[in-house]
């Protein structure tokens, strides 16, 4: 079970790391909102994102899964990595809400009230 504990830390280290990644990539990203670059780069950074997010959303799933299956094993409660774990993941939610906020607001601008 100690191997299992240091392979669950290891896994967490890494999605911290990934999760990094992602904000160095959502930086790029806002970068290039407001810098004219190539269509050629910008999918570039669309697409390591959407890649970046689903490994984090897996991973972070993994995570949970093994801390779950460590307590139920081992009969020590491995909270500290499911925690982790969700606020990892309530972070990159947020980022990703707000990347999608300053793309549509600076592409399409601001509205308000409805059509009559």
């Amino acid at each position: 079970m100690l191997a299992f504990r240091r392979i669950l830390a290891f896994s967490s280290r890494i999605h911290s790391y990934l999760l990094v990644l992602y904000v160095f990539f959502a930086f790029l990203f806002v970068l290039f909102l407001y810098y004219p670059v190539s269509e050629v780069l910008i999918s570039f950074v669309r697409a390591w994102q959407m890649v970046l997010g689903w490994t984090i959303f897996l991973e972070g799933f993994w995570i949970v899964l093994a801390s779950i299956y460590l307590s139920i094993c081992s009969r020590v409660a491995t909270v500290m990595p499911i925690v982790q774990t969700l606020v990892r993941m309530v972070v990159y939610t947020a980022i990703s809400i707000i990347i999608d906020f300053l793309n549509t607001a600076i592409i399409s601008g601001f509205s308000y009230g409805g059509g009559s």
